[in-house]
């Protein structure tokens, strides 16, 4: 959407690029991003300087464009999912993956890490080792 309204911005005001931007996001957690925002300007109480283009990509940066390279770790390691794309079941793979994402995210807690790899890892795969599930 950048690129867009640097080069189309001008046939465009603050207002109409601001609510092109938030109706672009239709699906998922950009869906919710946007509804609540879409409120917020709807909303009479909130003064416009509180809801403006600049204002809506700040936050959409902070809520989804982690800079640090903690930050994506630790984002990389929540959305990590052994069923999915690439790993497609292979527990090796993943188990590797999920390591190096660990050591980058800075998240120390062992108990947080089983956590969060006990919900990355399919059924599948607790029905076939369940030994070695619980060691996890």
């Amino acid at each position: 959407m950048s690129a867009y309204f640097n080069m189309c911005g001008i046939w465009y005001t603050g207002k109409q690029m601001k609510l092109i931007l938030l109706n672009k996001m239709s699906k998922g957690q950009g869906a919710d991003f946007s509804e609540g925002w879409l409120s917020r300007i709807a909303d009479n109480t909130i003064l416009e300087d509180e809801k403006t283009k600049e204002l809506v990509i700040l936050n959409f940066e902070k809520v989804f464009l982690p800079t640090d390279k903690t930050s994506r770790a630790q984002a990389a390691l929540a959305d990590l999912r052994m069923k999915g794309t690439p790993f497609k079941g292979d527990f090796h793979r993943f188990r590797s993956a999920f390591e190096l994402e660990a050591g980058m995210s800075g998240v120390e807690d062992q108990n947080i890490l089983k956590d969060m790899l006990r919900q990355a890892v399919s059924t599948d795969f607790v029905t076939e080792y369940p030994v070695v599930y619980r060691v996890i």
